[in-house]
């Protein structure tokens, strides 16, 4: 499959925030991509929180691990953002995901 990523940004400043609705296959080589649209994206205002929706993309384990850590640091990888701004980021999985199906079993058992 072409490793071809097809993004649309929705920005509701209401709101603030961004999402960044993904198609494509995302992998580690072109993930580069990803945090470099994130970067520009969260620059448009202070506070404004990223989304970052691959319910319509395949991901690799690797990059969508890479995802969350980022989301969990509140931090981009340094080779992308070498000023270390704070990055409020949200990963919303693709269905069948390790991270989504292990949610929703979590769920399911509560």
């Amino acid at each position: 499959m072409d490793p071809k990523l097809r993004v649309v940004v929705r920005v509701d400043m209401d709101r603030e925030s961004a999402q960044i609705e993904v198609r494509g296959h995302v992998t580690t080589r072109n993930i580069v991509a990803l945090y470099s649209l994130v970067r520009r994206t969260s620059a448009l205002a202070s506070g404004l929180g990223v989304i970052i929706n691959l319910q319509h993309a395949r991901i690799e384990a690797a990059a969508l691990e890479e995802l969350h850590n980022c989301s969990q640091s509140e931090h981009l990888p340094g080779y992308v953002d070498p000023a270390g701004e704070a990055c409020r980021l949200r990963v919303i999985d693709p269905p069948g995901s390790g991270a989504a199906a292990g949610l929703a079993m979590a769920g399911a058992a509560g």
